[in-house]
């Protein structure tokens, strides 16, 4: 017999990004299949990144550290896929220093509760590379299911998954 433990949903809070933080996730490497998520330091990206209608989020922790970022909105699309207007994109990054920590499904719960505060009423949607099991894994868990799988432009697979 086992005991399953309560996993505690961190203290995470959404605040609009500036050129501070775009900066520093900027200096972000993420490797593998997580390096599609590198923001590059091309200063137009990074006034870009800062409009309000491009959908980032700066994610803090309670010592208002920096623990990742999320995007909500059409921003969130993966290039080479067609969309329906059906849902709002999610896309959530936890800095890559905290990778395979667990931490990702506590983080996506926080980023899933403020899409909902912007946006009550729609369905959420987020679009996963395939072989990315930990973040499949952490989405479906937080209420996606899986709707179709697609290639993306650079020919990655994906699964799109609805809540």
């Amino acid at each position: 017999m086992s005991v399953r433990s309560i996993i505690q949903i961190p203290a995470l809070s959404l605040h609009a990004v500036d050129i501070t933080t775009v900066s520093q996730m900027q200096a972000w490497q993420y490797t593998g299949i997580m390096a599609r998520y590198n923001f590059s330091d091309d200063p137009f990206e990074q006034q870009w990144v800062c409009q309000p209608q491009t959908g980032y989020w700066q994610v803090r922790d309670a010592q208002h550290e920096l623990t990742g970022f999320a995007i909500i909105g059409t921003s969130a699309q993966t290039p080479g896929i067609h969309y329906q207007a059906n849902a709002i994109d999610v896309l959530a990054g936890l800095h890559p220093d905290l990778l395979g920590q667990r931490r990702g499904y506590g983080f996506i719960m926080q980023v899933i509760a403020h899409a909902k505060k912007i946006h009550p009423d729609k369905r959420l949607r987020a679009s996963i590379p395939s072989m990315h099991l930990a973040a499949l894994a952490a989405w479906q868990r937080a209420g996606f299911f899986p709707e179709y799988a697609v290639i993306s432009a650079d020919n990655t697979p994906f699964v799109v998954l609805l809540a």
